[in-house]
C-alpha cells in the first residue's frame, strides 16, 4: 500500500530488512525493482536506491547488476572503503597537493577494457594519466578511463584544476563498484613517473564504478613503497 508519508531512506532501508526479518521475502528471493518499491513506498526512486546500496553493504541484499536484487543467503561481514579523495589525503598530512595531468585524449579502448566496462565495439572513452603530488614529490600515479556516454559533463572540467578523482567523487552518485589489491613490479613507465628503481615493488589497486547497469570509470592507482590503505569491516 502507498504511503501517506514522506520516508526518509532510513524508512525505506528498515521497511526492506522487516520485510526479510519476518520472511515475508526468503533468503535468495527476488525483491522489487526500485521503480515498484519507489510506488509501494511513496517515495523518489533515488531514495529506494539509497536504502538497496545501505543494505548491500550489511550484506541483507545482494545486488548485481542486470540480475536484480535478491535477499542475501546468509548475512555476511563485508569489507567496505569510502573512495578517497586524493587531495584530502594529501592536505591532512599537512603537504601541498598537486595534480599532474600527464595524457588526457578521447580514443578507443582495448578490447579487454571495452568489455569489462561494457562498451560496444567502436565506442570510445577518456584516457587520462595523472600523476598526483604530495609537496611536489610522486604521491599517487594513476591511469583511469571515463565512460563520457555516462558522464558527459567531464569533457568539460578543467582537469587541471580539479582532478578526475575529486570530480567524480564530488558528482556522480555511483551505485556499485568493485576493486582489488596487488603487489607488482613497476614498469618501466611507472618508476618513471613515481621516481623508482625499474622492477622496484609497489602496490597497485583497480577500481571499476557503475551507476546501474552504466559504467563510469575504470582505473588502476599505483602507489608508493609504504602506503596504507584503510577499511571498514
Amino acid at each position: 500500500m502507498r504511503s501517506r508519508r514522506s520516508n526518509t531512506w532510513q524508512d525505506i532501508r528498515d521497511r526492506i530488512r522487516s520485510n526479510i526479518q519476518d520472511r515475508t521475502w526468503v533468503p535468495g528471493q527476488l525483491i522489487p525493482g526500485e521503480a515498484a518499491l519507489a510506488q509501494e513506498f511513496g517515495c523518489a526512486r533515488t531514495t529506494v536506491n539509497r536504502a538497496l546500496r545501505e543494505l548491500a553493504s550489511l550484506g541483507v541484499i545482494d545486488r548485481k547488476r542486470k540480475a536484480g536484487t535478491r535477499v542475501a543467503m546468509q548475512k555476511t561481514r563485508r569489507v567496505s572503503a569510502d573512495i578517497p579523495i586524493i587531495r584530502q589525503q594529501v592536505e591532512a598530512q599537512g603537504s601541498q597537493y598537486k595534480a599532474l595531468v600527464l595524457e588526457k585524449k578521447m580514443r578507443v579502448p582495448a578490447k579487454h577494457i571495452r568489455d569489462t566496462m561494457g562498451l560496444g565495439d567502436q565506442a570510445s572513452g577518456l584516457y587520462l594519466r595523472t600523476l598526483h603530488q604530495a609537496d611536489q614529490k610522486p604521491y599517487v600515479y594513476e591511469e583511469r578511463w571515463i565512460n563520457t556516454s555516462t558522464v558527459p559533463d567531464i569533457e568539460k572540467v578543467d582537469l587541471k584544476e580539479t582532478s578526475a578523482n575529486e570530480w567524480l567523487v564530488q558528482h556522480v552518485p555511483f551505485t556499485s563498484g568493485g576493486f582489488s589489491f596487488e603487489a607488482l613490479r613497476a614498469t618501466t613507465r611507472v618508476a618513471k613517473v613515481l621516481k623508482l628503481e625499474p622492477e622496484e615493488t609497489i602496490l597497485r589497486s583497480r577500481r571499476d564504478t557503475w551507476i546501474d547497469d552504466q559504467s563510469v570509470t575504470l582505473v588502476w592507482l599505483y602507489y608508493l613503497p609504504g602506503y596504507q590503505l584503510q577499511f571498514v569491516i
